[in-house]
């Protein structure tokens, strides 16, 4: 009887063990059906020109206006679709000032650059003019639970519920020397959230009220000393559920979905509600406006600086899930799929190519990893998406697949009023395929003129040739896994 009550057991424990595989590969199955094995975005954050992304893998991508060396690749080379940022790992958040990025990890650490963080790097034989330094520790910021960034101060929000304004000082005697201050912020306990706005930091509280505490010392022009802040004013009792702000412009969102807005340099005495919104789930700000997130998953924006502005939906953005802000002209959303999307006025939103302007929703490409012929590459300008297309600088893959790159000038050309133009050519195993850089641009394969359409943008302050065509035409293998951003040129050994 035992041996027989044994192997009942036995068999059991096989069928649950056999159920259990089964399921875990039918789960297996429907997230990579799904696609739910994808990075999805965390945390993002734009500076004026500029982008960061903080991904479920800890990973952090950066894209956009780079003179600064805000997207953190140590050039001042601007970069049309995102890279990854090296040296970072674990990361929860990331944050944006002007020409600054920073990333919060799990640790509580702080990490900055960017403008003053990643001076000019002289001598490099590479990047003469264009190297800039890497990452900075703030090694004052420990305990870290959320950061915010302002024009006016920027605080850390520790998980105790206290907090930290910092800001950059300069050597008098060398204006090249940079030191970061920390000044605790007295009388910050049981913080949710936290915004500087002008002079003031405004704080909510766990229990959902706001109050506000003058960090700026204007008679010595400079922070307050731990010493000189005084008492939290209250400002707002409870019910306040969201934060953001913008220069001087504050909002708050009541539980109750609706959005508060309060001017800290007027003589307004407490915030007053905006008309017409409602059923807000999720608010943030770029200059001057407001973006907001609705429980209904849409996103409407107000440009609150034009007295005869109304809120408005933004077309294209619907199912998002989660909202994110700048210093600029932008806004980042996620949706139901995980996808990050850009959306505003400003060139460069990670999208490949520069946008026109139309403030319509953009989908910001996954970095490129590039290999040529087995061997994993990189190069320090940026490429770009042209109409679908892959586009690529002649500083970038033609000399590791071996192509011979040539500048020439045409004839004067009788069709654009006996105009010469540049002509770029490309020569491989025996073939050479050169383009006439005319508008339309002239594509010629060992000589012949083809009917291929093509061009030669100048974009991120080079000249982009088309990768695609130009490897197709020299028979050159090229795939672009546009899912994961995977490169593939050439043969594999």
């Amino acid at each position: 009887m035992k041996k027989l009550n044994r192997k009942v057991a036995y068999m059991l424990m096989t069928i649950l063990l056999m159920v259990n595989c089964t399921m875990m590969g039918t789960v297996a199955a429907a997230k990579a059906v799904n696609g739910d094995s994808r990075s999805r975005p965390v945390s993002v954050a734009g500076g004026s020109g500029h982008g960061v992304a903080a991904w479920d893998d800890g990973s952090v991508t950066a894209w956009g206006y780079n003179k600064s060396g805000q997207i953190g690749d140590g050039t001042s080379i601007h970069q049309l679709v995102p890279k990854q940022v090296a040296g970072l790992t674990d990361i929860i958040q990331v944050a944006a000032g002007n020409h600054t990025s920073f990333a919060l990890d799990k640790n509580g650490d702080v990490w900055a650059w960017g403008e003053y963080y990643s001076p000019y790097v002289s001598g490099d034989p590479l990047l003469p003019f264009q190297k800039r330094g890497g990452l900075t520790k703030l090694e004052g910021l420990k305990d870290v639970a959320s950061l915010a960034i302002s024009t006016h101060g920027s605080v850390a929000l520790h998980k105790d519920g206290t907090a930290t304004i910092w800001n950059e000082t300069f050597d008098p005697n060398d204006p090249t020397k940079m030191t970061v201050k920390y000044f605790p912020i007295k009388g910050v306990t049981n913080a949710q959230n936290i915004v500087v706005a002008g002079h003031e930091a405004l704080i909510l509280g766990r229990d959902g009220s706001v109050g506000m505490i003058t960090v700026y010392n204007s008679f010595y022009d400079r922070y307050r000393l731990e010493s000189e802040f005084r008492e939290v004013k209250p400002l707002v009792a409870s019910s306040i559920t969201g934060i953001a702000s913008y220069w001087y412009d504050v909002f708050l969102l009541d539980k109750n979905g609706t959005v508060l807005q309060w001017n800290v340099n007027t003589k307004q005495k407490a915030p007053v509600a905006v008309k017409g919104l409602k059923d807000i789930k999720e608010i943030k700000t770029g200059y001057n406006r407001l973006f907001m997130l609705k429980k209904d998953g849409t996103v409407w924006q107000w440009n609150y600086n034009n007295p005869a502005a109304k809120p408005f939906q933004v077309k294209g953005l619907t199912g998002i899930t989660a909202l994110w802000g700048s210093k600029g002209h932008t806004g980042y959303a996620i949706n139901k799929d995980g996808q990050l999307l850009a959306w505003g006025e400003e060139q460069y939103q990670g999208s490949g190519s520069l946008n026109e302007h139309d403030g319509k929703p953009v989908l910001v490409q996954p970095p490129l990893s590039w290999t040529v012929n087995g061997q994993e590459i990189s190069f320090y300008s940026s490429s770009a998406i042209v109409k679908g297309k892959l586009y690529v600088p002649y500083t970038s893959v033609f000399k590791a697949l071996g192509i011979k790159v040539k500048r020439g000038q045409s004839n004067p050309d009788p069709k654009h009023g006996n105009q010469g133009f540049p002509v770029w050519s490309f020569s491989y195993g025996g073939n050479t395929v050169s383009i006439k850089s005319s508008d339309p641009a002239v594509v010629l394969v060992n000589g012949k003129v083809t009917r291929e359409d093509s061009s030669i943008p100048f974009l991120a302050n080079t000249s982009m040739f088309p990768l695609e065509l130009i490897t197709s035409k020299l028979g050159i293998p090229m795939s672009w896994n546009k899912t994961t951003g995977e490169v593939i040129l050439g043969t594999i050994p």
